[in-house]
């Protein structure tokens, strides 16, 4: 069993596994007696001596103990009955990087920490590719790619492949353009070689520190993360971050994917916006904002991490949380981990604890924005004696 300290409270993961289970210090305390030997009967009797726990409500606190420990795989139950799981069951191969020349026909673009040539038999579907995305290296310049992907064919009917192995095909335009951006999140990601893949937007500061913003899916996160890239922040990504074993955050360098609610209030701030076409993206309408303000192609340090949360009816606030929240607020955004290792989950506590983390409510963007800022103020040094003289 991997084990290591966070805070006051502990994590454990199976090796190999992608799950983790966060257990409080009491929780701690009643694992650590299991696994001497204790049976839940022992453990019942415990709580009932040193804590004066009514017999009833004891032995209901150690079952949902062990029912959770037995979802999370931790007493080597049934491996289907889990219900930790972080990201898809099966994620695809991708191959090691190999430099070679960046083909005549195709551009090189900066994919996290990779170089993709990335080219298109079809005019119209380079076109609008070419719309979207941010060359690494002029047009033209001689350069070499780690990977090379290839759509093939028209808009009629096309294959995505890659390393000249295909991958996917169909037809039409949004479908080719969906498919292309979604391979090359995946080819910036590649969850088992990151410490974790962050379900959330990241963003650069102008004096370089990163910026995370963190939530399940439809709250928000996306629009805030254009208005503050329109303010004049650096995008990493505005859906996945992947996160170096070093704690250091990448670029994907891919446009903003924005949604039908989205599109009124962020107007305003991206004129263009109203004029990009609508895309069919999974059966939603969607469009896509090429990035104001490229990211840095090198990695950013997290400079702060919020969990953000968009409620209208609600007062602005946002306040420091400790590493077991933070770390809680990414499992439930359904942050990805692979191939858990001693040295990975180490290596995971040690960088949430490093981090400072808030919980940020607001109702509007001007609000979120501007506890944002507050936050990242740098705060002055506590005055000595002397400087009161």
């Amino acid at each position: 069993m991997l084990t290591t300290a966070l805070g006051h409270s502990r994590l454990l993961a199976r090796p190999g596994d992608r799950r983790l289970c966060l257990l409080d210090a009491g929780a701690s305390a009643l694992w650590d007696l299991q696994a001497t030997g204790l049976t839940p009967a022992d453990l019942t009797e415990l709580l009932v001596a040193r804590f004066a726990l009514p017999p009833e409500q004891a032995r209901t606190q150690v079952a949902a103990l062990m029912n959770d420990w037995r979802h999370a795989g931790l007493l080597d139950a049934d491996e289907a009955a889990a219900n930790w799981r972080l990201g898809a069951p099966d994620d695809p191969v991708w191959p090691a990087p190999r430099p070679r020349p960046l083909e005549p026909a195709a551009w090189a673009l900066q994919v996290a920490d990779r170089r993709v040539g990335l080219s298109a038999e079809d005019a119209t579907v380079r076109r609008h590719l070419n719309a979207l995305l941010v060359p690494a290296t002029r047009v033209g310049e001689p350069c070499e790619v780690d990977h090379a992907l290839q759509l093939r064919g028209s808009t009629k009917a096309w294959q995505l492949a890659l390393e000249g192995a295909p991958l996917e095909q169909g037809q039409g335009l949004d479908a080719a353009l969906i498919a292309t951006l979604a391979t090359l999140t995946e080819l910036g990601c590649r969850p088992a070689e990151r410490l974790i893949v962050l379900h959330g937007a990241g963003l650069v500061t102008a004096d370089g520190r990163g910026l995370l913003l963190v939530a399940p899916g439809g709250s928000g996160k996306t629009t805030l993360a254009a208005a503050l890239e329109a303010s004049g922040y650096g995008l990493l990504s505005d859906d996945v971050v992947p996160v170096g074993w070093d704690g250091a955050l990448w670029g994907l360098g891919l446009p903003l994917c924005l949604k039908p609610g989205s599109w009124p209030v962020l107007t305003a701030r991206r004129p263009t916006l109203a004029r990009m076409p609508t895309r069919h993206r999974f059966g939603t309408e969607v469009r896509f904002l090429p990035a104001l303000h490229p990211r840095p192609v090198r990695a950013a340090s997290v400079g702060a991490l919020f969990l953000s949360q968009y409620r209208p009816d609600a007062p602005p606030e946002c306040v420091p949380i400790g590493p077991e929240q933070a770390l809680r607020g990414l499992i439930e955004a359904e942050s990805v981990l692979r191939d858990l290792t001693q040295e990975k989950l180490d290596a995971l506590a040690r960088w949430i604890s490093a981090i400072a983390a808030y919980r940020l409510q607001y109702p509007d963007l001007d609000q979120a924005h501007a506890l944002i800022e507050t936050r990242l103020r740098p705060q002055a040094p506590p005055r000595r004696p002397s400087d009161h003289r």
